[in-house]
């Protein structure tokens, strides 16, 4: 599968989205006047929307570092792009936390919602890096290492079974595809982008396990679980912090692919990261609108975790 140099995280890369999306991704690119690209946005698309597929944070628009403060060649380049995507009515796009500029997108008719995830940067030095959690944090690590020992044997039905228990603590059912988690882990582990961790106590329970996929840019908290009746011995945080120290060799950031349920928040600020806002744009129907607006309320009349 192919890599371009053109992408803000792996997200964005070819090999990505032939996994998540096969046969309905594409890609618009933008040159200058010297056939230099100044531009590339790859997309999903289903029917007549762009959307974002599922385990995948955001993609967003690759812009030239050249014109990192030039907002006026930005507002082109993302003109120029969404000028060549018209034929799609509908979109619902997160966008890489690189596209902090969205104004363009509030003249050309989308309502922007702002999200939110953890990063943790200059991950290099470990002492420094541990030194930033806060008590609890420490006191979780500390305390798992005693009760459980990590393993690093990718074990793919583990982790389906322990999102299955995640999910069944909350009364619903998973919904993620586990076709496509086995085809993301299956491609991660052959070419060297992926890593997987999980805590076992001696009597073979496992008490949390978790797949981080990683480039030299951004190592992502991909997927992670913990079975409710080991949450207090620490293990979730035992994995973050064995994933932080094989993230520290292979990458320069630190993504918790970020949630906007309060108590996952939280959980991820005790490791001292920085709140980083990634904006998701969106464009439909009156009726869309409407619906979009009462998600929310309705999740919350529901029991469901927002």
């Amino acid at each position: 599968m192919k890599t371009t140099e053109y992408a803000n995280s792996l997200f964005e890369q070819p090999w990505w989205l032939d996994i998540v999306a096969p046969g309905h991704w594409s890609e618009v690119i933008v040159r200058d006047d010297k056939e230099n690209i100044i531009g590339r946005m790859a997309f999903v698309f289903n029917g007549h929307k762009l959307y974002i597929p599922q385990l995948t944070q955001n993609i967003g628009i690759w812009i030239s570092p050249e014109f990192e403060n030039d907002y006026g060649k930005k507002k082109k380049i993302i003109n120029d792009i969404f000028a060549q995507l018209k034929k799609y009515k509908k979109a619902d796009i997160a966008l890489n936390p690189e596209n902090d500029y969205v104004l363009p997108f509030r003249w050309m008719g989308f309502t922007i919602t702002p999200s939110f995830t953890y990063r943790l940067e200059n991950i290099e030095n470990l002492d420094e890096l541990y030194n930033s959690f806060n008590k609890l944090a420490k006191k979780n690590i500390k305390s798992a290492k005693n009760k459980v020992i990590i393993s690093n044997e990718v074990k793919i039905d583990h982790l389906l079974t322990m999102l299955d228990k995640t999910f069944a603590v909350q009364k619903r059912k998973n919904p993620m595809d586990k076709d496509l988690i086995k085809r993301i882990i299956d491609y991660c582990e052959s070419k060297g982008h992926g890593y997987y961790s999980e805590a076992v106590d001696k009597d073979g329970n496992i008490h949390s396990c978790a797949y981080f996929v990683y480039d030299e840019k951004t190592c992502y908290y991909l997927l992670g679980a913990t079975d409710s009746k080991f949450r207090s011995s620490g293990a979730q945080s035992l994995i973050i912090w064995d994933g932080l120290q094989f993230a520290s060799i292979h990458s320069k950031v630190f993504d918790f692919e970020g949630s906007m349920v309060e108590g996952i928040e939280n959980f991820f600020r005790q490791f001292g990261g920085k709140c980083v806002p990634y904006y998701v744009v969106r464009k439909g129907s009156f009726m869309d609108d409407i619906k979009e607006s009462l998600k929310p309320r309705i999740k919350k009349l529901i029991g469901y975790k927002i």
